[in-house]
């Protein structure tokens, strides 16, 4: 079969320091790496970025930790990014990013140690909060075909991914396509289609971005229960393994096999659906690699894990009809926090949490506390009036409650008061 594309793949057994604590020497180290893949992949940086072009880097802050946390962006990597583009001189080099669940981005990049790198590379800051937007509309019977994409993205000459590399517990893996999700104003527009049809909306997001070249962020990456695992063990601190090229399917696919997952291209719905859809291609036949071995530099990463039922001591869930990518995903994800903090083994009572469009009658509780989580639990309100409610509302519209992961107002926030009561 006839090659179409290539991914170059860089590692390094030296000591490259933390996310937010690395030397000259070890900041020259990663921007080699860096430069080994532009060069491999396009001939060099120069044929990625041209004199004179509006440059913009698309990153990873969804939420404010700090860089060392190793879930964001490393400023390793964009530093060095921003360094090599600037060889090329561009008439501008913006950072773009627009953090979830509402958050201010801009305390979001200065927590994560973005603001810090555009201070010492004079690159401009565009948090997407503060910029116009433009509609974008596909023609096509398809979920989310038409929203809004930011002017500045938009407008580049150049858009530059910087997708960070990890297992994802609502969509399988976040990596280049997954990145756009971004690219979006506000709270609404990022949770609506977050259900079972998210991955259409990443592969949308993506057509509109236009982007040229991907360097996956990987010198720190996150297996299991990303994107922000509760388990220790899931942040994995020396992979010192990134990979790159034009083509963002055929990167997602390279890392699904730096992962060591059987059947690189075909384990991540977006993946799938993007090279259906035209935007490269998930057959690792038809992808040249070069760099590094993959057999020398791959390691098995474990897969998400989205089970429900039986994992959590003192909680019965019942599932009725719930979006993998939505609902259940964020039950998982707040669930693990109580158990990886030891909350549940602290519940006096029983804690029932119901999820999905429910099927059966539901029989009454008796002392026990009762959590309702999506819309589609909402009926369950009037057999449960006490009950603890995650939905949509006038503040948070959208039936997926992807607010119940705001740590003040989380579902593991909610049981760790319940286990304080219950003392």
């Amino acid at each position: 079969m006839t090659t179409r594309t290539t991914v170059a793949i860089a590692h390094s057994d030296e000591d490259l320091g933390k996310p937010g604590e690395c030397s000259r020497e070890q900041l020259n180290l990663v921007r080699q790496m860096i430069k080994d893949i532009a060069d491999q992949t396009m001939g060099g940086m120069q044929n990625i970025v041209k004199k004179g072009d509006k440059v913009l880097i698309k990153i990873n802050t969804v939420i404010p930790v700090p860089a060392n946390a190793g879930y964001t962006t490393d400023p390793r990597m964009l530093e060095a990014l921003i360094e090599l583009v600037q060889e090329q001189n561009p008439a501008r080099i913006q950072i773009g990013e627009r953090c979830a669940m509402g958050a201010d981005t801009k305390v979001a990049m200065d927590v994560c140690g973005i603001t810090a790198v555009a201070e010492r590379t004079g690159a401009e800051l565009c948090p997407f909060d503060n910029v116009p937007f433009d509609m974008y509309k596909i023609d096509r019977p398809i979920s989310f075909n038409e929203f809004p994409v930011p002017r500045p993205v938009r407008d580049a000459d150049v858009y530059i991914g910087l997708p960070k590399m990890k297992v994802h517990v609502h969509t399988t893996f976040t990596g280049c396509l997954k990145l756009q999700f971004g690219n979006l104003p506000d709270y609404d527009w990022m949770v609506r289609c977050h259900r079972d049809d998210i991955y259409q909306k990443i592969v949308n997001l993506t057509r509109a971005a236009n982007p040229k070249w991907f360097v996956m962020d990987s010198l720190y990456a996150c297996q299991g229960n990303g994107p922000f695992s509760a388990y220790e063990k899931d942040l994995i601190k020396d992979f010192n393994t990134i990979c790159g090229g034009p083509d963002g399917v055929a990167v997602d696919t390279v890392c699904e096999a730096l992962m060591d997952w059987d059947d690189p291209g075909t384990n991540v719905p977006s993946t799938v659906l993007g090279a259906a859809e035209g935007l490269g291609t998930n057959k690792m036949e038809e992808i040249q690699l070069t760099g590094a071995a993959l057999d020398k530099v791959k390691r098995r990463f474990r897969r998400q894990n989205n089970t429900l039922q039986g994992p959590f001591p003192n909680v019965n869930v019942v599932m009725g009809s719930t979006c993998e990518a939505g609902c259940r995903a964020i039950v998982r994800m707040q669930l693990d926090q109580a158990l990886a903090d030891g909350t549940l083994a602290k519940l006096k009572r029983p804690l029932h949490v119901f999820t999905g469009l429910q099927f059966e009658e539901i029989r009454p509780v008796e002392g026990a506390d009762v959590l309702l989580v999506g819309d589609c639990a909402k009926p369950l309100l009037e057999r449960f009036p006490d009950a603890q409610y995650w939905g949509s509302s006038e503040e948070f519209p959208n039936c997926t409650p992807i607010w119940a992961n705001i740590p003040e107002r989380s579902i593991a926030n909610y049981i760790r008061k319940l286990a304080d009561f219950s003392k």
